[in-house]
């Protein structure tokens, strides 16, 4: 399992992101991208992220879920 970030539904600004802070393992990210259409996107690291379901619980914009 690991978490999937849902990019139709994540708002993608890092100062709203309450997922990043509340991520025990720092897996959730923020990359400014100027391609992006707000400036950014955030990311999961597959290899730092333990499934806890943290991030889930944290997010605002129900963007991110754990899958198989």
């Amino acid at each position: 399992m690991t978490a999937v970030l849902i990019k139709r539904k994540c708002p993608a600004q890092n100062d709203l992101c309450q997922a990043i802070p509340a991520c025990p393992t720092g897996a959730i990210y923020y990359q400014a991208d100027d391609n992006e259409p707000l400036g950014g996107k955030i990311l999961i690291d597959k290899d730092r992220c333990n499934d806890c379901g943290t991030c889930v619980q944290a997010c605002c914009g129900q963007a991110i879920e754990i899958q198989k």
